[in-house]
């Protein structure tokens, strides 16, 4: 479907009175956000063209799949950005959205990592023997007569 067709459909769709059925067709061929999605439907019932921007042949589409088929998120992320000029969070979007529709696995990263970076950085604050000093404490140098050490089980 090209752009003229899906902006038809969704002309009928706002003529049936259907809105958010034409918001949801948008955002699934485009893999647009909400906002945009609802933006750009609205700017089509005012009488004005879809935004171009967000849309891909079918030809870039086979190869946005070929790339996420070998695990190259960032690569056809990088690739939708340069053929439709769409920001970052919008072709993040769009490319999980496409491989949502083809049954591809995406690997969803975010603040996940980091939480796990935290959790494991605290883990080490419990490990046996690990002293935490205060800030006054540690800004002393350690030599031998005044280090700190843990008990030792007897």
């Amino acid at each position: 479907m090209d752009s003229l067709e899906l902006e038809e459909q969704l002309r009928l769709l706002l003529a049936e009175g259907q809105k958010i059925e034409a918001i949801k067709v948008y955002r699934e061929r485009t893999g647009a956000g909400l906002a945009e999605a609802k933006d750009a439907v609205e700017a089509l019932e005012a009488g004005k063209r879809l935004p171009s921007q967000g849309m891909t042949d079918p030809e870039s589409d086979k190869e946005l799949i070929a790339l996420l088929e070998q695990g190259q998120k960032i690569e056809a992320i990088r690739m939708y950005r340069e053929k439709t000029g769409a920001g970052l969070k919008e072709a993040k979007d769009a490319v999980e959205a496409l491989a949502a529709k083809h049954g591809l696995p995406v690997g969803r990263s975010g603040c996940a990592g980091v939480v796990l970076l935290c959790l494991a950085g605290l883990g080490a604050l419990t490990i046996p023997g690990l002293l935490l000093t205060t800030k006054s404490e540690s800004a002393r140098p350690r030599t031998a007569e005044t280090a700190v050490f843990p008990p030792r089980d007897r």
